[in-house]
């Protein structure tokens, strides 16, 4: 059975990493020493609506392309797709890492 160009073993693969990393930061409280974001983070929440707003409209019309579809010419060479990966498993870790008291405030 394949999920796209998933293999089942490859969608395990990388379900479970993804859950992995979740149930992680979530435990660690990861970034709970961060400021509040207040309305710096508006234009990113409506990045983030444009963008669920592109993936349900192309699940519900075949003939729009997904986020995935247009990323797949740029990540089809496999240098690219592992530095890519290499990339976004740092972005991980780094969203992991953050600290989780806040400092100290004088």
């Amino acid at each position: 059975m394949y999920f796209g160009e998933l293999s089942t073993g490859a969608l395990v693969a990388v379900g479970s990493t993804g859950a992995l990393i979740a149930v992680v930061g979530l435990a660690d409280r990861a970034g709970e020493a961060a400021p509040p974001v207040g309305r710096r983070g508006l234009p990113w929440l409506g990045w983030l609506a444009a963008v669920l707003a592109w993936e349900v409209v192309s699940l519900l019309d075949g003939g729009l392309p997904t986020l995935s579809d247009l990323a797949d010419p740029v990540l089809a060479s496999p240098p690219v797709r592992g530095a890519a990966t290499v990339f976004w498993l740092g972005v991980g870790a780094w969203l992991i890492a953050r600290p989780r008291h806040r400092p100290e405030q004088s």
